[in-house]
């Protein structure tokens, strides 16, 4: 008979995400990971397979939480363009607190891995996706209240937002100058006009 786990699997996840979201993938040991998960090596087979299998897993825990939180914009009760400014306010703060430069974890993983990892490539291309979902119902909120601009197609704006969104926070990464980030942010908030 099977022992019951003696951790919290999501949990376990979150550390796990932690690890690879501030060392990233190639860097990341199995040791950082038992370390910071909390479980021993058997636990860590038996649970989650491998390295592979958990950074895999980690992707889909980002999107079903972090993302999932960026989705949830678009069911507040607001100007579609206000929600939209903010998004990128606060991606530009986030960029420049204390930790803060490790930026997105599903853009660092599509840095890393997405060229040589298909699997996680379409796993992180599902959560970007979220986002341009999230960005396409807000401009299309707004097109039709007439606060953003209806000359141009809805779904190249949300493109176009979430590539400059996920850009913004790249180049973050290298310079978090408060000033400069907020400059890309509103040049990329132009389009909306």
């Amino acid at each position: 008979m099977a022992r019951p786990r003696e951790f919290d699997t999501t949990e376990a996840l979150t550390q796990a995400m932690d690890v690879f979201w501030s060392k990233g993938y190639e860097a990341t040991s199995l040791c950082d990971l038992l370390c910071a998960m909390d479980i021993s090596k058997s636990s860590f087979y038996d649970t989650f397979g491998s390295k592979h299998d958990v950074f895999l897993a980690t992707i889909d825990h980002y999107r079903k939480t972090v993302t999932a939180q960026v989705s949830a914009v678009a069911g507040v009760d607001a100007p579609a363009r206000k929600l939209i400014e903010s998004m990128f306010e606060k991606a530009a703060c986030r960029m420049t607190e204390e930790g803060g430069k490790r930026g997105c974890y599903l853009n660092n993983c599509a840095v890393e891995m997405a060229l040589t990892d298909p699997e996680a490539a379409k796993r992180i291309n599902k959560g970007i996706r979220i986002m341009e979902e999230t960005f396409l119902s807000l401009v299309e909120r707004g097109q039709a209240d007439g606060d953003i601009g209806s000359d141009l197609d809805a779904h190249s704006l949300a493109r176009f937002l979430t590539s400059s969104l996920n850009g913004m926070m790249v180049i973050g990464k290298a310079n978090p100058d408060r000033e400069a980030l907020f400059d890309i942010a509103r040049t990329a908030l132009t389009v909306l006009d």
